[in-house]
């Protein structure tokens, strides 16, 4: 086996075939060139992507092969970039100049250069999967498997991340393996409508056979029953029909089912008694690959940088870059000609102006430990001096505003401290900001406003 062969396979035995399959296909070659390996990307956001993501592990690789001497270089294959490289592992210039570098060349990627075509995702369900979705994905996986072993998954997320996504793929799973009828998918407001018109005449019976005589129930947006008191019993019902013949429910929300008031406590223990998964907004990474993935299922031919610079800026969801890449396709239809970053940083201007970012507990500890010196062990500890406690309970508060995690869970989080704990420190911060208290900072003292300022300028709100 050659050394380029050992090394895509370690690389697979790393990532995965199935994302080995969509960057590193036939479109990317590989060639060692005396210290020297070079990988060369049909464009540049291939190209700057497998900078990005893969140079790390491919280094890790070369220096468990005793190979740490190889250099790594990744190359364009346009004619009229020449084959220019735009990272090289072991170049000279500073991090800064190396990527004012790259970002010259990206923009001088040819306009009318075609994004390659990649198959999708292998395995279930077509998704882009990444840390926002993983557990869930897994979890739907493994529910598959065993059909009624997980039974109800439920999952939860903000808009936009995929959810119904997930639902719709997973119905149409088991739709090829159940007879007609047995998978049943729909929204909480169509299970209640259905229901309303089911109690005008002899209906219901006809509507209970629909929804208990069933395989798998799927329902989205859970959230919707609160308030439509007759709708939640029967839902109950149905609920408790299915889970004790063993038929697999599964279910979404916006928020956790403890978290969703107005549901009343029997029926979310029901909801809750399977698998409870949260999904976030995906990361940088997922959306570049959802962002790749929908121009190929247009058939559309959009300059990297372009890519690039919408998956960056605009709302971090697929919903909002599926639009900015739809706008992109008439414009360039209308104008007859593949649209420049210029034009497309002027035409998505009113997609920009507010840039939003779903910010993690991981996030806040980062910025609160960066704003006051502290190390994440001892923020996390039980150190009570001002100079650690104080950063403990403005991350907590932070966290609170900032995500959808439960007082237990960010108590959790932050050194397995109690519920009462993080409410405790929600009302002190509380308390402070409204006293325009001063508290301890590494540099002297600091008003609580201020260091809270800081803090979120750090995660980009």
């Amino acid at each position: 086996m050659t050394l380029i062969a050992t090394i895509r396979k370690r690389l697979v035995d790393e990532i995965g075939q199935d994302k080995f399959d969509i960057w590193f296909d036939q479109s990317v070659t590989w060639s060692l060139s005396g210290t020297t390996l070079s990988l060369c990307a049909p464009n540049s956001f291939n190209a700057e992507r497998l900078k990005r993501v893969y140079q790390s592990k491919l280094q890790d690789i070369l220096t468990s092969l005793s190979q740490s001497q190889l250099e790594l270089s990744f190359l364009i294959d346009a004619p009229e970039s020449s084959h220019s490289d735009i990272a090289n592992a072991s170049a000279q210039p500073s991090d800064s100049d190396r990527q004012v570098q790259q970002i010259k060349q990206i923009q001088l990627t040819p306009a009318t250069q075609p994004i390659p075509k990649h198959r999708p995702p292998a395995g279930l369900l077509n998704l882009v999967v990444g840390p926002a979705n993983q557990i869930a994905v897994s979890a739907a996986k493994s529910m598959l498997d065993r059909p009624g072993t997980i039974s109800p998954l439920f999952i939860h997320g903000p808009s936009g991340s995929g959810k119904s996504h997930l639902l719709q793929s997973i119905w149409n799973k088991y739709r090829s393996r159940v007879k007609a009828g047995q998978a049943v998918y729909l929204t909480a407001e169509q299970f209640t409508t259905h229901f309303l018109e089911s109690l005008q005449g002899n209906g219901l019976p006809t509507f209970r056979r629909k929804h208990r005589d069933v395989e798998v129930l799927i329902i989205d947006d859970i959230e919707f029953f609160v308030g439509k008191q007759a709708t939640m019993i029967e839902f109950h019902y149905t609920v408790d029909t299915l889970i004790r013949s063993g038929k697999q429910l599964v279910f979404s929300a916006k928020m956790s089912p403890t978290e969703i008031h107005g549901l009343g406590s029997d029926l979310v223990a029901r909801m809750s008694s399977g698998l409870v998964c949260g999904i976030e907004s995906p990361d940088f990474s997922m959306r570049q690959e959802i962002a790749y993935q929908y121009c190929q299922h247009l058939g559309l031919q959009i300059d990297s940088a372009v890519l690039n610079m919408l998956v960056e800026r605009v709302h971090p969801d697929a919903r909002h870059i599926q639009g900015a890449i739809n706008r992109i396709g008439v414009l360039q239809q209308l104008a007859q000609s593949t649209m420049t970053l210029e034009e497309a940083d002027r035409q998505l201007a009113d997609l920009f102006d507010k840039p939003r970012r779903n910010v993690r507990i991981t996030d806040i500890e980062q910025a609160v430990c960066e704003v006051f010196g502290v190390d994440r062990k001892k923020l996390k500890s039980t150190a009570k001096a001002k100079s650690i406690s104080q950063p403990r309970m403005l991350a907590m508060w932070l966290a609170r505003k900032y995500t959808r995690a439960a007082y237990s869970e960010i108590g959790d989080y932050f050194g397995k401290r109690a519920h009462n704990t993080v409410i405790s420190a929600q009302q002190r911060v509380s308390h402070w900001i409204e006293n325009d208290s001063w508290i301890t900072h590494p540099h002297g003292q600091c008003k609580v406003s201020e260091a809270l300022r800081r803090c979120e300028a750090q995660f980009g709100t």
